[in-house]
This record gives C-alpha cells, structure tokens and sequence, in this order.
C-alpha cells in the first residue's frame, strides 16, 4: 500500500544523471503493482518505431524542437534496426531486458553486457524524454491505478477464489508483479495498445492508455492478464481437458479455445463481481471489442453451465467444439 520513489545516479561515459527508476508503487493482497520509468520509455520507443515502421503511423501529435527530433530519430534508429522485430512478449531478448530492468532490487549500477548498448540508448534520450513524455506518462499511469486500486481491494479475494474453482489451479503464493507503462503492446493484426503477460513467475504489463474511459474495464483486463498461469494451452485443468476431449471423441479441436474461454470466465466472473460492486458493467471486453466474435453464442451457450456448475467442464468443452464444427 505504499507509494514511494527511489532516485538513482547513473554514470554512463561521459553522461551523469539522476532519475527515478521507480516513480510510483501500490500494492494489494495478491498484486504488487510499480511505474518503471526506464521501462515506459523503453515501451514508448518500442511502440513508436512499431508505429512508423508497420504501420506508417506515430504516436506523436505534439510540437517538437529540432534537437530534441534528432534525439527521438537517433534512438528510434536503433530500436528500428534491433527491437522492433522483437515482439515484447514472446521475444527471448525482450523478455530478459523486461526481467532485467524491473526486478525490484535492481539499482543498475552493473548492467549485463547484453544490455550495455541498448541502456546507453535510453541514458541519451532521457533527457527528451522527460522534457516532452515522461510527465504525462507519470500522470496517466499513477491516475489509472489510483481510480481501480480500491475497486481491486474490494474485488480481488472473491475473483482469486472463483477463478481458481473454475480452473482447478491454484493462485501464484507470492502477489503477482504488475509494471503500468503508458504504452503496452500492439501487433500487425491487432494494432489496440492493450496488456500482456508472461507466465513462470506471472509478470503482467498493463497500459494505462487506452480504453479505460469504460469503468472496470482496466479491472477486468488485470484480471484477465494475471489469469493466464491458471489456463495453458495443452496443459492444466482446462487446456488437459480440451486434449482429453478431443483425442478420446476423435474431435478436431476448436483453434484458441483455450483461450477463448479464459476471455469468457474472466470476462464474467470479473463482471459480476463490478456489478456487485456497484459498477454499471453490462458488457466484457470480449463482447466489447467483438473478440472471438463467432464464438460469442456458443460459448454463452455451452460454457455458462459450467460457469453455474450445471455441467462439467469436459461436457461443456465436447459440446462447444461438436457445434462449432458444424
């Protein structure tokens, strides 16, 4: 529950500074929730040469002076040329750079040679970066926790203990890491700044840009994210029961169910419990933004009987891959 800031000083060459690495921090009972600054400017230089190299696009809709554009084109080079083939979640790279420079008890004063020129990158922007982004980066990232942090206290017990019934696996012991960054991921086939996850240890990245105008919907995404050690593709309680399914009826499994139904048990436990909460909450994020939108009626169909524990989960699974077969 406390909000604090560790200041740093860095010497790196010739250049000498102090910044705050960690500028903001929250925790509950089952999240440990921090604001990283390196890590958001690595996300902001990650997304915007994602931005002007995919999709002929940027992010930048503000006035720039000339020094500081030939800071942003020189780091932009390097991320262009290096990191932005490397998707931030399934990237070998990425995901040790992410381990790296937000483990808590990093004071970067040793940084691994595989990082040195990378680092050296974000030292020479950060001065652009702070004049231009970092203050309302700051202030969305610490706004978009203070407006759901209570919600999540008063939540979050019941939702660990109905996702886990219904996934048959148990929550991670220690609280689960969350770094808000201003900007999270995007993709070719889905260009929406949304959230993503890594699992063993669970370490979820939640944006604080996007589609939070919707109250709970930054609510249930958490929720969504931190559910993903608890539903693996081929393994676990539900991906296992899929396998068993499929391969004991002969079935040809439905592409993504696994993952269809961790949207839809989040989605709904997570609505629930914002309703009882007081919260007008009528549709998911699934229904929302139409994921999975051929699927919706099925999986209402066949998965709220096990939502309701009217059926098993292997029923439910037979059920819904024989109709979307037909």
């Amino acid at each position: 529950m406390k909000k604090f800031t560790i200041i740093i000083c860095l010497s790196i060459g010739l250049s000498s500074f102090c910044q705050e690495r960690i500028a903001y921090s929250d925790t509950s009972k089952y999240y440990q929730f921090s604001v990283n600054y390196w890590f958001n400017m690595h996300h902001f230089l990650w997304l915007e040469s994602f931005m002007n190299q995919e999709l002929d696009s940027t992010l930048i809709s503000l006035e720039i002076d000339e020094n500081s554009k030939n800071e942003l084109s020189k780091a932009l080079a390097y991320y262009k040329t290096y990191l932005t083939k490397e998707d931030l979640r399934l990237s070998e790279y990425q995901t040790a750079f992410k381990n790296w420079i937000t483990q808590d008890e990093n004071t970067l004063d040793i940084i691994p040679t595989e990082f040195v020129e990378h680092f050296k990158i974000l030292t020479e922007f950060s001065p652009t970066y702070q004049a231009l982004f970092w203050k309302s980066h700051l202030e969305a990232c610490t706004k978009v926790l203070d407006e759901n942090i209570s919600i999540i206290r008063n939540t979050e017990e019941k939702y660990v203990d109905r996702i886990t019934k219904l996934t048959r696996q148990f929550w991670d012991f220690e609280p689960i890491k969350v770094d808000v960054t201003f900007y999270a991921k995007s993709s070719t086939w889905n260009p929406r700044n949304r959230p993503y996850t890594s699992i063993f240890p669970t370490h979820v990245v939640m944006n604080a840009s996007g589609e939070n105008e919707v109250p709970g919907n930054w609510v249930e995404l958490l929720y969504h994210e931190s559910a993903h050690h608890l539903i693996l593709g081929s393994s676990y309680f539900i991906g296992g029961t899929i396998k068993d399914v499929t391969e004991v009826k002969g079935l040809k499994p439905t592409r993504q169910l696994w993952h269809v139904i961790l949207f839809y048990l989040t989605g709904e436990v997570s609505k629930n419990l914002l309703q009882d909460h007081g919260i007008t909450y009528p549709e998911t994020y699934m229904q929302r933004n139409n994921v999975f939108g051929r699927y919706h009626q099925l999986i209402e169909k066949h998965f709220r009987p096990y939502l309701t524990r009217e059926s098993t989960l292997a029923e439910s699974v037979e059920n819904f891959i024989t109709e979307a077969a037909k």
